[in-house]
């Protein structure tokens, strides 16, 4: 597993919104390279109290295995997850995302999800293990700044 961040920074009227930045992490994820079938593999950890804004993932390596594996992506038990993906649909080229980001489907998990704790965005295997298969996937979100906000956090704006 290969994992690039990469950082955005922020304009704001505070010090808060210039330094807090969404982060975008690369991971690229050999699937068929996992030993064990019905198991959930941590790609990474979204600290507590970050607000992630979305994930998109690119086949770029067909699914394959010898049963009807399943592959699918996102925060394990949470809202943010795509749908699981098999041989017949995770094939090279094809860009999933989470569940609800399409047209055609219900936009009940569109909003952003804020992390109540640290949180793994995982790979979750189905059914039987990938003999082939990969992907990239960019997850975006946005740290929450630890400390409070008082007044002397903000420039003062003075109309006239």
């Amino acid at each position: 597993m290969f994992q690039v961040d990469k950082y955005f920074p922020v304009q704001g009227v505070n010090k808060f919104q210039t330094v807090s930045f969404p982060i975008m992490k690369a991971i690229a994820v050999d699937f068929g390279a996992q030993t064990t079938a019905n198991a959930t593999v941590a790609l990474c950890t979204v600290p507590k109290g970050s607000i992630v804004l979305g994930f998109s993932v690119k086949i770029t390596e067909t699914l394959a295995s010898t049963a009807a594996a399943t592959i699918q992506f996102g925060f394990t038990g949470q809202p943010m997850l795509s749908s699981a993906l098999g041989s017949g649909v995770a094939v090279a080229g094809y860009i999933a995302a989470p569940l609800g980001f399409t047209s055609n489907s219900a936009l009940g998990n569109c909003a952003a999800y804020v992390c109540q704790a640290d949180e793994t965005f995982d790979l979750i295997l189905a059914v039987d293990k990938p003999s082939a298969g990969k992907a990239d996937v960019f997850l975006a979100y946005m740290p929450i700044p630890t400390g409070d906000i008082d007044t002397a956090n903000f420039l003062s704006i003075v109309c006239t």
